[in-house]
């Protein structure tokens, strides 16, 4: 997980993956700072862009910012948000990336004890359709924390006018894959 930005043999593979068509994009992957520019980097973006898929990116907001200046038509999911980024730092990745979405999965400061959060709700009115909700099940503890962890989505995405929930909750991401409802 850590290696991969160097190991040429990981752009082979995902490129052979690809070959099938079925994949909507790459990744959640680990990026760290300065990363970006390694030739494995530059070849996912190139890969993304020439399949017209997305890449999911667990990273902060310095390197997501790395990624998105390699193309301009690089379409990239910001897993997390960035984990700690505030709603400033991603307002401003958004208002300078128009390829730019973000999932917030595992941000609790989204609407810490239940209540949304001015800072996030004025973000979310202003670009409704960039996010999505995730829940980041990535180890099967996760799992019998799911009713939890989606009840307390729901209970912040009540707090948004309903058009902009059903975005954030499974229209923006339908989007983002090409799927249609």
């Amino acid at each position: 997980m850590g290696t991969w930005t160097g190991d040429p043999s990981i752009l082979s593979y995902v490129e052979s993956r690809l070959r099938r068509g079925i994949y909507r994009g790459i990744g959640e992957f680990h990026l760290a700072v300065g990363e970006a520019g390694s030739a494995v980097v530059r070849g996912f973006v190139q890969l993304a862009t020439r399949h017209g898929i997305f890449l999911h990116a667990h990273t902060d907001d310095v390197a997501v910012e790395e990624l998105l200046r390699l193309d301009p038509k690089v379409r990239v999911l910001w897993a997390h948000a960035g984990m700690s980024a505030g709603a400033d730092t991603v307002g401003r990745l958004l208002d300078r990336y128009p390829n730019l979405s973000v999932e917030l999965a595992l941000r609790s400061d989204v609407a810490p004890g239940g209540q949304l959060d001015p800072a996030w709700r004025s973000l979310f009115l202003r670009h409704p359709e960039r996010f999505m909700v995730g829940t980041d099940t990535w180890v099967t503890s996760q799992w019998d924390r799911l009713p939890d962890i989606q009840a307390g989505i729901r209970g912040w995405l009540r707090q948004l006018p309903r058009e902009v929930a059903e975005q954030f909750a499974f229209k923006n991401a339908a989007r983002l894959t090409g799927k249609h409802y």
